[in-house]
């Protein structure tokens, strides 16, 4: 349909003076700070792209971000796109801390599935146990620019190794358990990555899959990796027999590696990183070839931020749920 004429389309539904709170706060602090009156979204969004440094500092300080030092320049517009201009320059950061600046009993994480009762995980905990997951890591070996990689199902574990492994200053790239080993190893081959970390079963249209053949290809398809983290899907899978799989731990004997002589867990440490350091990598789907390896920085953060809280007008007490075929996640 012609945006021309979007006018003439009958309306299906229009929102009340409810919704969009989050943005109307962010309008009104650039009307005040700047002195315009922008009338509605559209005059807003002009402004946007007409003054985009002035646009993405406000941002910057509205989402709150937590950094070691403030950008000295958000961009150089004066460069061309193709010179691929630095973003906020100067500035370092760490996702990970700002991922857990809430260390409260305010509930983090709803997580529930076919083959499970439903867990909640309050931000105290989640830091507690991203500190563990992060202890380990650090003490096999994990550092500053190294990538790790997940297949696993949508569970708390991929979310916790997550954080942790961005607290360190390392990449994280993942791809879904249902992908074959060959599929698999066309999109990790790519990046050598130092860590797996996967699962023993996922539940796929109420059976039980066992990965335990795939990631042991996978393993011996990967030179680069060091380790091979398991996840146990239920308690008594800790006992199955995983030797033959190169290099591999289930995940209650790794986070014993980051763990004191006395017990205690090392504090956490946040490497602070360039607002272009490697943060993320994505895949394409390699319907033209292999997949290609999509790298996202720091960014990531403040788009993330953009469309959650201003366009999704999400806050503390939201709840927004995400689902896979074999677990569902709310996030809080």
């Amino acid at each position: 349909m012609a945006a021309k004429s979007l006018a003439d389309v009958k309306v299906m539904w229009k929102p009340d003076s409810r919704y969009g709170q989050t943005m109307k706060k962010f309008k009104k602090l650039i009307e005040e700070k700047y002195n315009v009156k922008l009338e509605g979204y559209w005059d807003f969004h002009k402004w946007s792209i007409d003054h985009i440094p002035e646009l993405w500092t406000e941002m910057w300080d509205f989402a709150g971000v937590m950094c070691s030092k403030k950008f000295e320049k958000v961009i150089d517009l004066s460069l061309p796109l193709e010179k691929s201009p630095e973003w906020f320059q100067g500035a370092k950061i760490n996702i990970a801390e700002n991922l857990l600046k809430y260390r409260d009993e305010h509930i983090a994480l709803i997580l529930t599935g076919e083959d499970r009762e439903a867990e909640t995980l309050t931000y105290s905990e989640l830091y507690k146990e991203a500190e563990l997951y992060a202890a380990a890591f650090r003490k096999s070996g994990l550092r500053k620019g190294d990538v790790v990689v997940c297949q696993m199902s949508n569970r708390k574990e991929a979310v916790i190794a997550m954080i942790a492994v961005l607290s360190i200053g390392a990449v994280w790239a993942a791809a879904v358990p249902m992908l074959g080993s060959t599929a698999a190893l066309n999109r990790f081959s790519q990046v050598g990555p130092k860590f797996l970390i996967t699962v023993d079963r996922i539940p796929h249209e109420k059976q039980s899959v066992d990965m335990l053949p795939k990631i042991k290809e996978i393993a011996e398809g990967l030179t680069s990796l060091e380790k091979v983290i398991i996840v146990e899907s239920k308690k008594d899978e800790y006992s199955r027999d995983i030797t033959d799989i190169k290099n591999s731990i289930f995940l209650k004997k790794f986070l014993e590696l980051g763990l004191k002589k006395d017990g205690s867990v090392p504090p956490m440490q946040f490497e602070q990183v360039s607002f272009t350091h490697p943060v993320f990598i994505n895949y394409t789907s390699g319907t033209t070839g292999l997949p290609k390896a999509v790298v996202h920085g720091s960014g990531f953060l403040l788009a993330t931020f953009r469309d959650m809280a201003l366009h999704f007008d999400t806050e503390r007490d939201s709840i927004s749920f995400t689902m896979s075929p074999e677990r569902a996640v709310w996030n809080r």
